[in-house]
């Protein structure tokens, strides 16, 4: 049964984090359970189905994200928990079969049973239009083929969503979405991937070997994969960047307290304007990448195109990330740099922000082609 949010649990869980201390830093892999189930208990992946995928349930999503951003001591917990909110719940809300929905929805809420999507290849990153897995209908069933990598969650995932060619009756019909439990005969997900960053947020490679999908799981119609692709990823670059929104809120908490008290020359590190400018240089990225999203989510579902704006928020927003991180340390000093700050912790968790959800590279080719620049 979907655990309903409601702001009592959620204050709670939020006040449990603050209680928990500043990020500790740690080099072991892998998901913390007992936070996620402590936030799954809290009623966070309940959000849509309490407010609704729209307007107020995309406010509510990012307020949440944010806070935990801001006070969650492991940011790879945030980063699967915006997998699962986005690229599962959202996806089957928005475009699932009410079969589909009534089967996979209630665990997925609860976070009994953890998400992801597979798109990602290894000649197919950016450019999903050349991913080479194919789905093929045969009588009442799609036969999957094909190898994904950089799947979130994939390792401990019960069920992926998965982007694949769609031939039906020997034609090409384009990607479709397929929700594809792990467990299934053909389903590879032993394949982990070592990263040096994020490190709680398992990831890795899908194995899909003839893997025999009931026609009923496809998600939305045949073909239509990437318009859903589309909309699941505006969702997702909207809350995995207010999470470093966060994220970064949290790293001003730590400096502006280490700037005050660590004194030198008879006087607090922060008395130095170079110092406090750095901290000051968060904060305006914090204010500037805010209300951007905000005003995105905002737009979302009306008949605005948004395109340009969530790819300006996504450069902006993971490049300032860096830049915060980076700045944090220097605040500390050497302090910062030692092995038992989380700070370089933080910083090795912002660089992937300009890879992953599009390149940075790629997003500011593509808003230059949409302001109508030549190629």
């Amino acid at each position: 049964m979907t655990t309903v949010l409601t702001e009592s649990q959620w204050s709670g869980f939020i006040e449990h984090l603050k209680q928990a201390g500043p990020t500790q830093h740690s080099s072991a892999a892998g998901l913390c359970t007992d936070l996620w189930a402590e936030l799954a208990a809290s009623g966070m992946f309940a959000t849509f189905a309490d407010a609704g995928t729209g307007g107020a349930g995309m406010t509510a999503a990012i307020q949440r994200i944010r806070d935990l951003g801001r006070n969650s001591p492991d940011r790879g917990l945030t980063f699967s928990a915006v997998t699962q909110l986005a690229s599962t719940i959202y996806c089957l809300r928005a475009f699932g079969s009410k079969e589909l929905q009534a089967r996979y929805l209630p665990a997925a809420e609860a976070g009994t049973a953890i998400g992801g999507h597979a798109i990602t290849e290894a000649e197919a990153g950016s450019d999903v239009m050349n991913m080479s897995s194919t789905a093929t209908l045969q009588g009442e069933h799609y036969v999957l083929n094909g190898n994904k990598r950089f799947i979130t969650n994939a390792p401990v995932a019960s069920t992926l969503v998965v982007y694949a060619k769609t031939i039906e009756d020997g034609i090409d019909k384009g990607l479709s979405a397929f929700l594809v439990e792990t467990g299934w005969t053909g389903v590879d997900t032993s394949a982990t991937m070592d990263t040096a960053g994020l490190r709680t947020s398992p990831i890795g490679e899908v194995s899909l070997d003839s893997v025999r999908v009931p026609a009923g799981n496809r998600i939305g119609h045949t073909g239509a994969g990437l318009l859903m692709l589309d909309q699941v990823m505006k969702r997702e670059i909207l809350l995995a960047f207010t999470g470093n929104v966060g994220e970064m809120e949290q790293m001003v908490d730590q400096s502006v307290r280490y700037a005050n008290d660590r004194k030198q020359f008879g006087s607090s590190i922060g008395s130095n304007q170079l110092v406090a400018d750095r901290i000051v240089e968060t904060q305006i990225a914090i204010e500037l990448g805010g209300a951007l999203l905000n005003s995105i989510a905002q737009r979302l579902d009306g008949f605005e195109d948004v395109t340009i704006p969530i790819a300006a928020a996504k450069v902006f927003i993971s490049e300032a990330n860096v830049n915060s991180a980076v700045n944090a340390i220097r605040v500390h000093g050497g302090n910062g740099y030692l092995g038992s700050s989380p700070l370089s912790t933080h910083l090795l968790d912002a660089i992937p922000g300009a890879i992953y959800s599009g390149s940075n590279d790629l997003l500011r080719t593509k808003i230059a082609t949409m302001l109508g620049v030549s190629s």
